[in-house]
């Protein structure tokens, strides 16, 4: 919920509060008739009415708007996830590759080597007799 739709929520709380407290407080000192506080209570009521049936269609639809997102943040998560293993896959071949090719490379040089010992060691056996 960013900060905006909670401030929006709280603003709307305490207009609804403040607008209570004040009618109650009108009510204790107004020197009105019996007939004509009932009919106060019951346009105060009416309009509490109205904002609190407002302010839950507010609430509502803030509510499907904070599920829609976590939704596509959720896809977009899954899609991430989806293209790290990817990645990973590739990388992982990717080694395995260049670790054939080093395996390849050192055993050409062992080979080399050896050949090089087997040339080198007849020219050695002859020069020492």
């Amino acid at each position: 919920m960013s900060k905006e739709d909670c401030s929006s929520g709280i603003a709307i709380l305490s207009f609804l509060t403040g607008t209570v407290i004040g009618a109650a407080v009108t009510l204790l000192v107004s020197p009105k008739t019996g007939k004509e506080v009932r009919e106060m209570l019951a346009t105060y009521g009416e309009d509490l009415k109205k904002r609190t049936s407002d302010l839950s269609g507010d609430l509502k639809d803030q509510a499907e708007s904070l599920m829609d997102q976590g939704k596509e943040m959720i896809e977009k998560g899954k899609e991430l996830i989806s293209k790290g293993s990817g990645m990973v896959t590739h990388g992982k071949d990717y080694l395995e590759e260049k670790k054939k090719t080093l395996n390849a490379a050192i055993e050409a040089g062992k080979e080399a080597m050896q050949k090089e010992q087997e040339a080198v060691e007849p020219a050695t056996a002859k020069s020492k007799k």
